[in-house]
Parts: C-alpha cells; sequence; structure tokens
C-alpha cells in the first residue's frame, strides 16, 4: 500500500545515487525521490535479530565550489522483526532525516572517482495499547565509488562502503526495558545503473552488501 502511495508522489533519487549530470562544474539544485528495501541483523547485546526496514525518501543536494557537493535527506520509515518476541507481527512506522556529502576525487570526460558520506538519524515506533515499542538509531556511513559512462545516456557505477548503526530499542508498558543496538557488519560493497532521460531527469536502481543490504530505486530531476 504505501509503495503505491509512494510512486503517486514526485518522483526523484536515493541518497546513494550517481550524479546524472556526470562531472560537470555547472550543477543546479538536484530533487530526487527513492525506494529502497533494507535488510540486516541487528545485534542486541550477543542476539542476532533479523530486521527488514522500508524507506520512501527524497532528497535535495546543491554544488559548493568545483567538487563538493552537500544535501538533505528524509522520509518514512517502516521496520520489521521476525525473530524478537516484542515485536512479534508488528509494524514500526517513522522517519529518517540527515546530513548528505558528495566529493569528486578524480573526475575523466567519460567517467571519475568520488567519495560520499552520509549521516542518518532513524526513529519508528508502534504502541498497541499495552506495549509501546520505539527504535532509534544514528546511521553514519561512506563509500567510495568509481562511475562509467556507456553510451550517451547510461551510467554504470559501484565500489566499497562502510556504515555504522549505534541505538536503542526502549520497551514501555507490559516490559520496562532499554537494549542497545548496533550493526553486525560494517563493510560491503555496491553496484547501480542509471539512465539519464531528456528534460534533465534521471532514474536508476542499485544494490548493496554491508551494514545494511539493501536494494533500491530512484528516480529525480535537476532544475
Amino acid at each position: 500500500m504505501r509503495w503505491t502511495l509512494a510512486l503517486g508522489l514526485l518522483l526523484g533519487a536515493a541518497p546513494a545515487a550517481a550524479d546524472s549530470r556526470l562531472y560537470t562544474t555547472d550543477r543546479p539544485p538536484d530533487f530526487s525521490f527513492s525506494l529502497s528495501h533494507h535488510t540486516m541483523d541487528l545485534d542486541y547485546g550477543g542476539s542476532r535479530i533479523d530486521t527488514t526496514v522500508d524507506r520512501i525518501g527524497v532528497a535535495w543536494r546543491e554544488r559548493f565550489g568545483e567538487r563538493l557537493q552537500l544535501g538533505l535527506a528524509g522520509g518514512y520509515s517502516f521496520l520489521t522483526q521476525s525473530n524478537n518476541p516484542p515485536l512479534a507481527g508488528r509494524e514500526l512506522s517513522g522517519y529518517h532525516a540527515g546530513m548528505l556529502l558528495d566529493l569528486d576525487l578524480l573526475t575523466y570526460e567519460r567517467g571519475g572517482v568520488s567519495l560520499h558520506g552520509a549521516w542518518l538519524y532513524q526513529k519508528m515506533d508502534d504502541d498497541n495499547g499495552m506495549q509501546q515499542v520505539v527504535i532509534s538509531w544514528r546511521e553514519p556511513s561512506a563509500s567510495l565509488r568509481a562511475t562509467a559512462r556507456i553510451g550517451d545516456a547510461l551510467l554504470v557505477y559501484g565500489g566499497a562502503r562502510y556504515g555504522v548503526i549505534d541505538g536503542t530499542q526502549r520497551l514501555t508498558g507490559t516490559i520496562n526495558e532499554t537494549r542497545k543496538i548496533s550493526q553486525t557488519d560494517r563493510v560491503g560493497g555496491f553496484v547501480g545503473v542509471q539512465l539519464n532521460l531528456e528534460d534533465n531527469g534521471y532514474i536508476g536502481a542499485a544494490a548493496a552488501a554491508g551494514f545494511d543490504r539493501y536494494t533500491g530505486v530512484y528516480f529525480g530531476r535537476r532544475f
């Protein structure tokens, strides 16, 4: 249901999207929209909890100088866990928000190498009248990406990524407790493909392994 609703909104791009303009210095603001599905094994102090997070997100980026681009990201988040008794059969909902950084390290006519960083805060909760659950975490991450252009409109990219999850689960009601949560993996890789469209638009898809394993699609337009 939420995916149907999201597709009816304005289309944009995921935070991990490659740049559709491919290393030009005159870049107007870029508005973006993304749908992504994340799976992760969260560490609850020695026990691993299978976790799924779906995100509907938007992002806004602007260029500062020839190589640096800064942005903001945010949106809705939905979390389920299959082997955590307090969350059995429940879906937590909430939001994520944060900051983005893109830095071009090497640029060529048909490709380049860039560094990307993000800092996200995510909070989700659910209250069934007897037990309230709140899960929140901070998620700093960085990736090193190589991009190549094939033909006039197609981009392919890939690289390595590093990320950390640092947060808590709070239960209030029948059970009252606070547990610290973190990621079980930190290092992974990613690949993606992007097609540049007419009227300054683009569409792409990406997949990644690491602290959160995700697949996603994104749409974007620069103004």
